[in-house]
């Protein structure tokens, strides 16, 4: 029975130290790493039996210490206390489902975390999901967001779009300006500054997001919050393959409606890295070196780009896959909050 325990535990432990090759092991790694502490706890109880579990118990706990790590570098507050007794600032506040409104028939959703009202208006992230273009709900990313809205004490307004294939880009662009309209025409009643937008995506949304903020300086958008997304079509296209987690291949070609040589313009107009200007947003990048879905070099590329030309802060997690900022009080979920906190006071 003991040797079975181990050998499982062996088997987590190796799944988590490689990139993962599907839908399942990404998801087993996500958890692994980000819940490695409490793993970790099991092999020291275990290790009372037999000494072997010791070396699981160190392997297990590298996220967090590697979190730890990070917090001193970056000067982030990192709590371990938290990791095994989660705290819920944001228990208290509201969430709403709305219809906001009708795009070719489809349906527009905004799901808003509002703290509790204090009559002062507040910062506003309207935020964009996750989903490869092609699925995902604004309603994702429940216990972040309201955790990001209490701890940084704003509204969030997380938004839909409509989707790939049926929707091409641009329609995303154009959903994300109606939704951006929308807040702003409800600011009153959100309580809510309407001059001083936060555009925040994640994946797929931190693309859409990104390529927003940069591309249509009308929306003026304030800062974008970009969570491991690409930020360059053209290089997501250069890189995508048909038989990788995502099917990135397909992904693109049908949410661009082509290759780039076809449609040069959409490529470009979705490729923040394109409208890199002194006028640009502030910009907060965050993204796991290990990320198994989206390169963590998308990600750098587009820091790099912007240093000395507009403001630009990046965080990236050594241990990191993507999602890492799905638990809150996980390591990932502690240093993206806290990091986000910090940028927006700034």
């Amino acid at each position: 029975m003991l040797a079975a325990v181990f050998a499982l535990l062996s088997l987590l432990a190796l799944n988590a130290a490689l990139q993962a090759k599907s839908r399942l092991r990404w998801q087993l790694r996500l958890v692994t790493l980000e819940f490695g502490h409490w793993l970790s706890l099991a092999c020291l109880v275990l290790a009372a039996w037999h000494w072997a579990f010791l070396g699981l118990a160190i392997v297990f706990l590298r996220p967090t210490w590697q979190a730890s790590r990070i917090a001193k570098k970056h000067a982030l507050p990192f709590s371990w206390l938290r990791l095994w007794f989660p705290h819920r600032e944001g228990k208290n506040v509201i969430v709403t489902r709305t219809a906001a409104f009708e795009h070719d028939g489809d349906q527009i959703d905004v799901v808003t975390y509002e703290p509790a009202r204090d009559g002062k208006k507040r910062r506003c992230i309207v935020a964009l999901h996750t989903g490869g273009w092609d699925s995902g709900d604004p309603g994702e990313f429940p216990a972040a967001n309201r955790e990001l809205a209490a701890r940084c004490d704003v509204v969030i307004c997380s938004v839909g779009y409509r989707l790939a294939p049926k929707h091409r880009w641009p329609a995303q662009a154009e959903d994300t300006r109606r939704a951006i309209e929308w807040v702003r025409a409800n600011a009153a009643t959100l309580g809510i500054d309407a001059d001083d937008l936060i555009l925040l995506g994640r994946s797929a949304g931190a693309q859409i997001a990104a390529a927003c903020a940069f591309g249509m300086p009308e929306l003026r958008v304030s800062t974008c919050i970009a969570v491991y997304g690409p930020p360059d079509m053209f290089f997501a296209r250069k890189w995508s393959y048909p038989d990788d987690i995502l099917k990135s291949l397909k992904l693109v070609q049908q949410y661009m409606g082509g290759d780039p040589e076809d449609v040069p313009d959409a490529y470009r107009t979705a490729s923040a890295v394109e409208f890199i200007t002194e006028s640009s947003p502030a910009t907060l990048l965050i993204h796991g070196e290990s990320d198994s879905l989206v390169w963590v070099e998308h990600s750098r590329r587009l820091h790099a780009k912007m240093q000395g030309v507009a403001r630009s802060a990046y965080l990236e997690l050594p241990w990191g896959d993507h999602g890492c900022d799905y638990f809150p009080n996980s390591p990932g979920g502690q240093l993206s909050l806290a990091m986000m906190k910090r940028f927006l006071k700034q």
